[in-house]
């Protein structure tokens, strides 16, 4: 047996050799002088204990349990204040038995140190996220001593719970963090586990907090008394729950450096997820560029289109000698490329209505009183924001392969907003179309045809996605009309989505 004494009495180890790091079990007969008294102190661990003689009690948390009675077991849980009383003539004895979970401490060497080559802010930074995260579960809940430093010895966090002899001698300056154990100079980094006593006596246990070989910072613990002072109520501690205080300060340890681990993934997914919301939004920006950069090319084709119509139109009136006519056409001509030139992508409604008019205008230059447009405009054309350039070649269309040279031609257009969507439709009274036709059309038009139909269905396509119609069907008396269905997005909300 191995004797630890003390002032109330002595402590008669079974174990040989208190060898902590291969200790499953620690075994002890406790003896308390008649009449002493055993003062307060924080267990670290789990005991039990069994009477083997004597009459005294316990007070543990305050409250009284008699020990009087023989063969009495006892169970006291980790983190109790707990003090004891010999209240008899002889000798009062128990068996104390604890069993500390161990957690070994593996020292890490200067050469394998900061494998991430974390920086002074970023070492800091880990810490803290350590000690906040490991806060609310384990350290608030610990009923024990312990201060907390970050790598240049600044005291971090600290518990609210001091050994008595801490709280009578020392209380206002471990308030301010100037108690003499808190400015113990320790040179950083360390990698061991390092001990040392204060002015009065009490001993401290330091453990560094190294996260892949990266020296985060040290936490300080125990304020046990491990050999008799002369000072009354001074607790002799046990070895036993000096072991268990080792013990729970390397969970600490362990606790914070796992937190550290969680904290670090949680960093590396953070960080892939902007980068794949950075790569995302650049797939999203070059999508948007290339539907511009198809609507450019969509719009260049129906401008030329249009323009060898119209030039050819203008070249007619010319040689017919129409001077007066012709000047006016040259005006709208310049006016339909002008706005083409200053329009972006999409337009208001209004903006689309009058490009389309100015062909018309040129249409009606060209056929007079042949000629009969007629519109109905059932919707505030400026609320709406609408495609740039996808009604005129719809209209170019019916003048190039509806209307006959012989017959009076008319044409008419509808606008209308209804249930959240647009429906235009125009209609003329050319040569009489059947559904078979109509279906051929649509069909063409759906494929990789470089007509002015095909041409604007890829352009809603683009913008619009699926949510979008094109739809041929017989005149009502005769000719071919063609509907138009798009959903109605309101010009303010548009300029919103932009600005985003």
């Amino acid at each position: 047996m191995t004797r630890q004494d003390t002032d109330w009495g002595y402590i008669d180890w079974l174990e040989e050799d208190m060898d902590e790091s291969r200790a499953a079990l620690n075994v002890g007969i406790v003896t308390i002088f008649p009449h002493a008294h055993m003062n307060p102190h924080i267990h670290f661990t789990e005991q039990v204990l069994y009477t083997l003689q004597g009459t005294g009690y316990s007070l543990v948390d305050g409250q009284k349990i008699d020990m009087s009675k023989p063969q009495v077991t006892l169970h006291w849980k980790a983190g109790v204040i707990h003090e004891m009383y010999n209240e008899g003539d002889e000798e009062f004895k128990h068996l104390m038995v604890s069993c500390p979970e161990i957690v070994r401490f593996e020292p890490t060497v200067s050469s394998e140190a900061n494998q991430y080559g974390l920086s002074d802010e970023e070492a800091e930074e880990y810490l803290r996220m350590a000690i906040n995260g490991t806060c609310e579960q384990f350290l608030d809940t610990l009923h024990y001593s312990y201060v907390i430093f970050n790598a240049s010895g600044r005291p971090l966090k600290r518990t609210r719970i001091f050994p008595l002899f801490c709280y009578q001698n020392c209380m206002e300056e471990i308030s301010s963090n100037t108690a003499s154990c808190m400015c113990h100079y320790i040179s950083c980094p360390f990698y061991e586990e390092m001990i040392f006593e204060c002015p009065r006596g009490v001993t401290v246990f330091c453990l560094p907090v190294i996260f892949h070989g990266a020296f985060l910072g040290y936490i300080q613990g125990g304020y046990v008394h491990m050999h008799a002072v002369p000072r009354e109520g001074v607790y002799i501690m046990p070895h036993s729950s000096i072991q268990g205080a080792k013990i729970l300060l390397r969970q600490i340890v362990k606790a914070m450096t796992d937190y550290c681990e969680v904290y670090r993934f949680k960093k590396q997914l953070t960080q892939q997820e902007i980068e794949l919301a950075d790569i995302q939004q650049y797939q999203e920006v070059l999508i948007a560029d290339l539907q511009n950069a198809e609507n450019t090319m969509t719009d260049l084709k129906i401008n030329n289109h249009f323009l060898f119509n119209t030039l050819n139109q203008m070249a007619s009136m010319a040689l017919a000698g129409g001077i007066l006519p012709l000047y006016q056409s040259i005006l709208d001509l310049s006016r339909l490329f002008s706005s083409a030139l200053r329009s972006s992508s999409r337009v208001s409604l209004s903006k689309e209505f009058e490009y389309l008019h100015s062909y018309l205008k040129l249409q009606k230059l060209r056929y007079g009183e042949e000629l009969q447009l007629d519109f109905e405009i059932e919707t505030d054309l400026e609320q709406w924001m609408v495609p740039f350039n996808f009604m005129m070649p719809v209209a170019e269309n019916a003048f190039i392969h509806g209307f006959s040279q012989e017959e009076k031609k008319q044409f008419f257009l509808q606008i209308q907003e209804k249930a959240g969507e647009l429906l235009v439709v125009m209609e003329n009274n050319g040569e009489q179309i059947d559904e078979k036709s109509c279906r051929l059309i649509m069909k063409k038009m759906k494929g990789s045809a470089a007509h002015g139909l095909s041409m604007v269905y890829r352009k809603l396509q683009s913008v619009y996605g699926e949510h979008f119609s094109i739809h041929f069907s017989p005149g009502q008396k005769e000719g071919m009309r063609v509907s138009i269905l798009i959903p109605a997005v309101n010009i303010g909300l548009a300029d919103k989505e932009e600005k985003i």
